[in-house]
């Protein structure tokens, strides 16, 4: 009996306060054993629940009395699914860092407000075992959508108790938007995915004085209410308080405060923000993975910025990359265009945007290309061939 290489099997059980497991292979009689010790150093805290029915990749040596001991297993990334890191960096004064993964090819961003329930923001974070999903920005670079420690023990040093299991949720009155006046928002998720894939913020109004022309909205996760002008909205000038908005964090020139600019309604409950129980944008939010404020500072600019798309009267020819149907957008790679090209789920056919990601892959299309005021390129009205 010989060892094995890269072998693919599944994960048929594993007990983490034990740490051991086993893995399923219709090539080896019985199941295969591993230990804690084969798992790369980013997933020896994960519990069962992580593990168990996990596709993975894994040597095999045999043992003396002819069964299989796996040895240097590796769990490859799946969309949809946990992903096991471990906090390369965290910066508790800039409120952000970075986290590492076997998974991966590339370091994670995520802020503060990312962090657990509870976690004390000024805790020394580095090298702790976490899970958590990831969410693509339109720049490629991936960011974290929710976040947890891998278990209790970690979650206990740094006071993150009780997110153990809610996968990210901050400061909601109850599941889908419950506020503390008990009401559910009306808020449209679709159009909130989109306006956090493009970038923006989403806060709720919490008043806006039709005689003064500004008002002020407010951003769970950011210590302070951020001001808004009749001007800085699209629809001219038209907010409701208790409303959800989607908006561009800049930083005034005359005051360096965060102010908003393209102030867009997402609709919600339109009732006094007294009653509001929290906003849109909470990291993990009903697993949608939204993100809060990214800390603003990453965000922010120092003057007006816009996210209009304008068309280039051109079209282009290439292949959907990747997309991501609950998320609702994807990347589309086109020989006459350096780096992928963006686009939303309503730039697709209508018979189309129900589609998920596994269905779409790989698709031949046509668009027209637009471009952003930052220069980025979009592909708008997409035609699959």
């Amino acid at each position: 009996m010989a060892a094995v290489a890269g072998i693919s099997g599944t994960v048929k059980s594993w007990n983490g306060s034990k740490g051991f497991g086993f893995i399923q292979h219709p090539e080896f009689p019985g199941d295969v054993f591993f230990g804690r010790g084969e798992l790369p150093e980013d997933l020896k805290g994960v519990q069962g629940k992580f593990l168990d029915g996990r596709p993975v990749v894994f040597d095999a040596a045999p043992n003396p009395d002819g069964k299989y001991k796996a040895t240097a297993v590796a769990v490859p990334f799946i969309e949809g699914k946990e992903i096991a890191g471990k906090i390369k960096t965290y910066n508790p004064m800039k409120r952000y860092g970075f986290i590492t993964s076997s998974s991966l090819t590339e370091d994670v961003h995520f802020q503060t407000t990312d962090l657990p329930q509870g976690t004390d923001p000024n805790s020394q974070l580095n090298e702790e075992l976490v899970n958590f999903e990831v969410q693509a920005m339109p720049d490629g670079k991936l960011r974290v959508s929710s976040l947890r420690f891998q278990n209790k023990k970690i979650a206990m040093r740094h006071g993150g108790m009780s997110m153990m299991g809610m996968g990210g949720m901050m400061g909601m009155g109850g599941m889908g938007g419950m506020g503390k006046g008990g009401g559910n928002t009306a808020v449209d998720m679709q159009a909130v995915e989109a306006a956090q894939a493009q970038g923006l913020m989403t806060g709720t109004i919490k008043s806006y004085g039709e005689k003064t022309g500004y008002g002020f909205l407010n951003v769970v996760g950011y210590p302070k209410d951020i001001k808004f002008g009749r001007q800085d909205v699209t629809n001219g000038g038209i907010v409701t308080v208790g409303e959800t908005v989607s908006f561009s964090p800049v930083q005034s020139q005359n005051t360096g405060r965060v102010i908003a600019i393209n102030v867009s309604s997402l609709g919600g409950n339109k009732r006094p923000a007294s009653a509001m129980g929290g906003m849109m944008g909470m990291p993990g939010m009903m697993g949608m993975g939204m993100p809060g404020m990214m800390g603003m500072g990453g965000m922010m600019k120092k003057g007006p910025a816009t996210h209009t798309v304008t068309s280039t009267g051109r079209s282009a020819a290439g292949m959907i990359k990747t997309y991501n149907g609950q998320k609702g957008f994807g990347f589309i790679s086109s020989p006459g265009i350096p780096g992928d090209v963006f686009f939303m789920r309503t730039s697709l056919p209508a018979g189309a945007q129900d589609l998920q990601g596994t269905d779409l892959q790989g698709k031949s299309v046509n668009f027209e290309v637009a471009q952003t005021t930052e220069g980025k390129m979009r592909a708008e009205n997409i035609t699959v061939a």
